[in-house]
């Protein structure tokens, strides 16, 4: 009972020292925290499905067959065994506007067929993609929430500095929302495919960086994305890259824009020459240049808000009811002026006359069946290639899917015509278009890409 006693005191007294030494107070409360708790509610789980169609084929007959020197004829060929195969895929995102539209890898989605995400708050949503850019890595998502989401805030372009903390959000493996730290470790790394040099911006940061954690965000001690993770290099440790924040808001600027979502414009595009918000072609009957808006104007700000570039003005539009007027103030030559200009509907010219007009092509309505079943949810049937036209130039045949023009992914002739209505006669136009093959037992798909010469 005594050696009891003692030995609880002595615990007592041990304790009170170890608390004597501690100081008074800790602030737990770090910058890394503090970006953490503002950035991470908009760091998205990615899940995506897609079908994969397998044909294999008796070994056996395949060697007695080359042995002869030629094929069995096919009706003393058994028939091929087809397995399909279900493959999923995790990746990371982040949304980049409240009404649900989210930023990822290209890679993250490519050729799914189902493509789900999960926000932080546990909720999922199904997915559209809206556009994909394989060369950048980069791709735009649409969700439908009932409720405005949490959005990433932007860095400046060039607001980096070497040897800075900075913070990698995702979903390395699965695990939901993982935060890892690091510093700034390089800039303008270049990035090689096939030995020619592709970029010369990447950043490369020593913040792990995973399976699954491609598409997060990497932000710096403000909770400001600065880049996007895109990969790491298996062969060493602590070497993670991230797409900067400059070319992840050039292309949101031109994805976002309001005749490529099919939301009201104010009658004249942004010019892709100029990194300022500058006015390139106006619509001669659009609202615009009824209010005197010229080619060559640099916009400025939209109801007092102060428009940077095309990303900021598009964003501010999205949101905007059509019939309803703002206030755009906007530097035409050498004078500021204002002018007050109704949103109206984006024209429409047709998928299909343009698909005829600019590439000679005559689409399907629909996404045929045949490509369902082969796996790929989305794109029309090239049913006709008009004599003189374009695609025939290019030696273009019927019988392929179209499933992207540019970066634009294509479900409907609506999509078709968001995709040309930019393109002007004498551009290069990149289709990805699949051949399908149908066999009595299954479908051979190829994907290939073309480029042609628009009319």
């Amino acid at each position: 009972m005594r050696q009891s006693i003692y030995r609880t005191g002595l615990s007592v007294a041990l304790a009170c020292a170890v608390a004597a030494r501690a100081p008074a107070s800790v602030n737990r409360r770090t910058p890394v925290v503090e970006a953490v708790e503002k950035a991470l509610p908009a760091v998205v789980n990615i899940g995506t499905e897609r079908i994969v169609r397998v044909v294999y084929r008796d070994a056996f007959f395949n060697l007695r067959s080359l042995a002869q020197g030629g094929l069995f004829p096919s009706e003393i060929l058994p028939p091929p065994l087809v397995r399909e195969q279900r493959r999923h895929s995790l990746g990371s995102g982040v949304i980049v506007d409240e009404d649900g539209y989210i930023l990822t890898n290209y890679h993250v989605i490519e050729q799914a067929s189902v493509i789900r995400v999960a926000l932080a708050d546990g909720e999922s949503y199904d997915a559209v993609l809206l556009a994909g850019d394989p060369l950048n890595d980069l791709a735009l998502l649409k969700i439908s929430a009932d409720r405005p989401l949490p959005v990433i805030d932007f860095a400046q372009d060039d607001d980096l500095l070497l040897g800075e903390t900075v913070i990698a959000l995702g979903n390395p493996f699965g695990f939901s929302q993982t935060v890892t730290v690091g510093v700034l470790s390089g800039i303008n790394r270049e990035a090689r495919y096939r030995d020619n040099v592709v970029y010369r911006d990447i950043l490369q940061t020593d913040a792990a960086v995973n399976y699954g954690s491609s598409g997060g965000p990497l932000v710096n001690l403000d909770g400001e994305l600065i880049g996007l993770n895109v990969q790491i290099l298996q062969q060493a440790q602590n070497i993670g890259f991230a797409i900067p924040v400059k070319r992840v808001r050039a292309l949101l600027g031109g994805w976002m824009a309001p005749r490529i979502l099919r939301r009201g414009w104010l009658g004249f595009e942004l010019s892709t020459a100029s990194e300022r918000p500058t006015v390139g072609a106006v619509d001669p009957d659009g609202p615009a240049a009824a209010a005197g808006i010229r080619t060559g104007a640099i916009v400025l700000a939209l109801d007092g808000a102060p428009v940077e570039d095309a990303l900021s003005l598009h964003r501010a539009l999205i949101r905007r009811p059509i019939g309803e007027s703002v206030r755009l103030r906007f530097l035409d030559g050498a004078v500021e002026r204002e002018a007050e200009i109704a949103l109206v509907p984006v024209p429409t010219r047709s998928g299909d006359q343009l698909a005829r007009e600019r590439l000679g092509l005559v689409l399907s309505a629909d996404t045929p069946d045949q490509a369902m079943r082969a796996g790929f949810p989305h794109g029309l049937g090239i049913e006709g290639v008009l004599a003189g036209g374009a695609a025939a130039a290019s030696g273009m045949r019927p019988g392929l899917l179209l499933t992207r023009i540019n970066d634009v992914e294509i479900r409907t002739g609506a999509d078709v015509a968001a995709a040309l209505e930019k393109v002007r006669p004498g551009e290069f136009v990149k289709l990805r278009l699949v051949r399908l093959d149908e066999q009595a037992d299954f479908i051979v798909a190829e994907v290939t890409y073309w480029d042609i010469q628009a009319r």
